[in-house]
């Protein structure tokens, strides 16, 4: 599908001059009748006659006649509905060179055997258009609504429409027209569910037409329990119904989680399926698949669904599997089954079954206060364990959703040491080892991590401690393992911790690759919080690559989804990281309004990244042409009084870059020495050879930044060389550095304003010296040149002597390398 508007656009791109572009009317109708496909360009006198020999020929007299001397091209939407003398007439034109055939078919049909003959026999090329990838989606997303998209938008439109190009097109359109689609913050995002419109459910239905009432009875079925295990569904379908669907590419089977699966092929028709199903033939399709799953799994995903849909079609699912239902929601990361299902327990007084999922459920579906208020009404019980698991919940709750790190302690504190049973012990002594990590208590964090050494947790706390205390390869040895599906959040603190060492050891590409792995993950699982903290991990690693562009880019997706699930903790770090955006790209206002909206959060949890927000605050001030050098030097020292030596590296860089070099080098220099880290080193050199305004060093800190991935440091390093060589009368090597810069300038993603760039100086050629320096770098002679722009000889030969002596050079063949100073529009 989507196959007739890539036919009309290749169409339109035909010249008209060359090409004589006629349409083949294919249709169901006229599949049987002779020259029906052609008819509107074939006389009415040819339809009547029968298909012989001279009807071939005068129809291609007829075709060919309108075309002159361009080339005939035929476009054939649906190949194997062309009747047969269409089909012999084309290809009889097409082998003798006097058409352009163009014709399109779907998958699950065959050409007619004269056109496949054109590809057998060499004279055809056979092009497979797959499905749209998730990037392509992406793209057409934003471009058709002139805005950045969330991700989760283009997660769900991508699934939905499983890549169909035609489907995305005609679900965007409904989505447009219902008003579902709205712009937050900059950021374009989807309120409830799709809208299917009438028209988009006629289309489906089109699509439908052709297979049998059992199959779209089973699809309808499907629609209304997928994902589902193909014995099941074989139990109320025929085999033979089932491959009908799969063969038609209505669908497909397919491997998750260890289990084979049956799905509709495109998501989209389970919606418009589920809409027009008769609601008690859907409720006892449901009924009838949950008595099947308890009757024969006792697989706790499996026992989810069936309860599940009791649930939809109004029965009373038993305790015992409501419970552990409720726990593989959890662990499935499906949040909001595993609160329903755990409130209902709670209502029933079972709520000590399902602990974990009410707090966990409530949490991360966005009601953390509701959260807090179940838990705290379980009363006290009287289970050792049971009060142990509440406390650790609540903890949780307290310090992510709520943003209260301090009770949160308190009561982890308070559970450790009324607590005999040493399992649950050590469960909440890892706890409290991860929110003092998080805290940045690195110190607390690792005493109370070796309390506990064999639990996860406390093995990614001790991680986290270490990359963020100036041993990042120790931290990211810790945060390499395997993490329990109990715990999935693990995974994310995980991501976090493991970014934050690749980007302290200068394997910028490393951890751009785990940030998009874990973003990509976290869309898959519709998981927001994991979706929050992956955006502000890309916008971390695009601000140390100097991306600026993509750094705002994901700040406001993840902004968005702080606002949403009011998490103010992350919420107050990426508006830092926006307002440094805002900062270097020459948008002062706007990067002191956001820093201004961080500041008034206030959050107190997640004190480990707060250091960001003080890198930021450095530039914002910059920007308005404070003392930006002072804060640099002063975030500096409270990243060293916390004992976190990335921050502090990352401080002192900044306060060189901001100004105040001496300073910096010496403690660059220690730092470098401690930690043998490359980032050290290459910041430590480059503030040195500021610091002393040697040339060859910065040349070399150019390219160490340039190998390590950050175009913007080292397009600032070369220009500082540039402007180095240039005090010092070397105006060719100040030519030759500046010419780097500026391409290295065309590497980041936004111009950037910092100090160096800004002092950037290139010669500065006239319009007219401009333009022959770029025609003589481009290979062109001076009588060349003189004649293509109506000038003497003397007078081009002039100019290129004006142009050598500003760039430094003594000759043309000197010209190339700095072409791009040329093409830079020059005043």
């Amino acid at each position: 599908m989507g196959k007739s508007r890539l036919q009309t656009e290749v169409a339109h791109r035909a010249d008209p001059a060359r090409h004589h572009v006629i349409r083949a009317v294919t249709s169901v109708a006229t599949a049987n009748v002779p020259f029906g496909a052609l008819a509107e360009h074939l006389p009415s006198g040819l339809l009547r006659a029968p298909f012989t020999g001279d009807a071939l020929r005068a129809g291609a007299e007829a075709l060919l006649k309108p075309a002159g001397k361009r080339r005939l091209t035929l476009v054939v939407d649906d190949a194997p509905l062309l009747d047969e003398a269409s089909a012999a007439l084309a290809v009889q034109l097409a082998r003798r060179g006097e058409l352009f055939l163009l014709a399109a078919v779907r998958p699950d049909r065959r050409l007619p055997r004269p056109i496949a003959a054109l590809w057998t026999d060499g004279l055809a090329e056979w092009m497979e258009v797959g499905p749209l990838s998730r990037c392509d989606v992406h793209q057409i997303l934003e471009e058709a609504l002139c805005g950045q998209v969330e991700g989760a938008l283009v997660q769900r439109f991508w699934e939905a429409t499983a890549g169909n190009a035609l489907l995305v097109r005609e679900l965007l359109t409904a989505q447009l027209e219902t008003n579902r689609l709205v712009a937050e913050d900059g950021m374009w995002r989807l309120r409830g569910p799709f809208a299917i419109p009438s028209w988009l459910t006629g289309l489906i239905d089109e699509r439908l037409a052709a297979v049998s009432p059992e199959c779209r009875s089973a699809m309808e079925l499907l629609a209304v329990t997928e994902p589902i295990c193909p014995a099941v569904l074989g139990e109320l379908v025929s085999a033979d119904v089932l491959e009908a669907a799969e063969a038609h590419g209505l669908i497909t089977i397919g491997r998750s989680g260890g289990r084979d699966l049956t799905r509709l092929a495109y998501p989209i028709y389970g919606d418009v399926l589920r809409a027009v199903t008769p609601r008690l033939r859907a409720r006892r399709w449901l009924s009838q698949c949950a008595s099947l799953i308890e009757s024969t799994s006792h697989d706790p995903v499996d026992l989810a669904r069936a309860v599940r849909w009791q649930l939809a079609c109004g029965q009373r699912p038993s305790p015992e599997n409501t419970a552990v239902a409720a726990r593989a929601a959890r662990s499935s990361l499906d949040f909001e089954l595993a609160g329903q299902l755990a409130r209902r327990e709670l209502a029933a007084g079972r709520g000590a079954a399902v602990i974990e999922p009410l707090g966990y459920g409530l949490l991360f579906s966005g009601r953390p206060a509701e959260a807090e208020s179940a838990l705290s009404g379980l009363g006290r019980l009287d289970c050792d364990v049971d009060r142990a698991r509440v406390a650790m919940v609540r903890a949780f709750n307290l310090y992510f959703g709520l943003d209260r790190q301090a009770p949160a302690e308190v009561l982890l504190a308070a559970a450790v040491d009324e607590t005999v049973d040493p399992v649950a012990r050590r469960s909440l002594v890892a706890r409290q080892a991860l929110l003092r990590a998080l805290s940045d208590a690195p110190k607390d964090a690792l005493d109370f991590a070796a309390d506990a050494p064999d639990e996860p947790e406390a093995q990614v706390a001790a991680g986290l401690a270490m990359v963020f205390s100036g041993r990042p390869h120790e931290g990211l040895d810790l945060l390499a393992g395997e993490w329990p599906d109990e715990a999935p959040w693990l995974a994310v603190f995980a991501d976090l911790g493991t970014v934050h060492g690749l980007l302290w050891t200068a394997q910028f590409a490393a951890a751009e690759e785990r940030a998009c792995a874990g973003y990509e993950r976290a869309l898959a699982n519709r998981w927001q919080f994991a979706t929050l903290v992956s955006c502000l991990l890309r916008g971390l690693v695009a601000r140390m690559r100097g991306q600026l562009r993509d750094q705002a880019s994901w700040c406001r997706e993840g902004i968005s989804i702080a606002r949403e699930q009011g998490s103010n903790n992350v919420l107050g770090v990426l508006l830092g990281l926006l307002a440094h955006s805002y900062a270097l790209t020459g948008e002062p206002d706007a990067a002191v309004r956001t820093l201004a909206e961080a500041d008034r959060l206030d959050g107190v949890s997640l004190r480990l990244l707060s250091l960001w927000t003080e890198l930021a605050r450095a530039w914002v001030i910059g920007a308005r042409h404070g003392d930006a050098a002072a804060h640099a030097q002063w975030t500096a020292r409270l990243a060293r009084d916390r004992g976190a030596a990335g921050f502090e590296t990352l401080a002192l860089h900044d306060a060189a870059r901001l100004g105040a070099p001496k300073h910096a080098a010496d403690r660059l220099r220690t730092l470098a020495g401690q930690s043998g880290r490359l980032l050290g080193k290459s910041y430590a050199l480059h503030a040195r050879a500021m610091a002393e305004g040697d040339a060859a060093a910065l040349a070399e800190a150019s390219a160490d930044f340039a190998e390590m991935g950050s175009p913007l440091l080292a397009a600032e390093a070369a220009a500082e060389e540039s402007e180095r060589h240039r005090s010092d009368g070397r105006l060719a090597m100040a030519s030759t550095a500046a010419a780097r810069a500026l391409m290295f300038m065309r590497h980041c993603d936004e111009v950037p304003r910092s100090p160096a760039l800004s002092a950037l100086a290139p010669p500065r050629l006239t319009p007219r010296e401009g333009e022959i320096a770029e025609l003589a770098a481009g290979g062109l002679s001076s009588r060349e040149i003189a004649r293509t722009l109506v000038l003497s000889v003397r007078t081009v030969e002039n100019h290129l002597h004006r142009v050598y002596r500003k760039l430094g050079i003594t000759n043309r063949g000197e010209l190339g390398a700095l072409s791009v100073l040329l093409t830079r529009p020059q005043t």
